[in-house]
């Protein structure tokens, strides 16, 4: 009886085993979420692309942003619920949609185009933001901007990091 035990077990966890192996793996929800304090990073001293934006020296900013998600709707959605208050050219709302590897955003807008004579126009512009989850726990990714109108008309891509803070 006691050898039978025994087999019973080790075919039980053989069992146990192959049914977890084949689960799916329950720390993809913990990949969608994006919460708390974070240092975003824009890097606009490495900036490329084919407007005359992405030529204008800048200097690279941080902000700070409080980011929430919600998954309740069975997609997880981050949001910006502090942080600094944008340009007025810029939409206030920050909401970045997860896509299952990126956590990912788009908007229409207006860029602020310097001129080389000082002035600026506001020029129409789409915009598609992305953050990648790096293993350490930052966020990588980038600002990929087309200004469709006007003297900054090209493409425009600053690098972003985020940091939790």
């Amino acid at each position: 009886m006691r050898r039978h035990h025994r087999h019973t077990l080790i075919v039980t966890a053989a069992v146990v085993s192959a049914t977890l192996a084949a689960a799916p793996v329950a720390h993809a929800a913990d990949e969608a979420f994006w919460g708390g304090r974070y240092k975003v990073t824009f890097h606009t001293d490495q900036k490329t692309g084919t407007s005359i934006a992405a030529t204008q020296i800048e200097t690279p900013y941080t902000a700070s942003y409080v980011f929430s998600t919600d998954c309740s709707s069975g997609t997880c959605v981050a949001s910006a619920t502090d942080g600094p208050v944008p340009k007025e050219n810029v939409t206030r709302a920050m909401r970045f949609d997860w896509t299952g590897s990126v956590w990912s955003r788009s908007n229409n807008w207006n860029w602020d185009c310097l001129l080389p004579d000082g002035t600026i126009t506001y020029d129409a512009a789409k915009s598609v933001t992305t953050y990648t989850p790096q293993p350490d726990g930052t966020l990588k990714g980038t600002f990929e901007t087309t200004i469709t109108t006007g003297a900054c008309e090209g493409t425009v891509t600053i690098p972003l990091t985020a940091k939790p803070a």
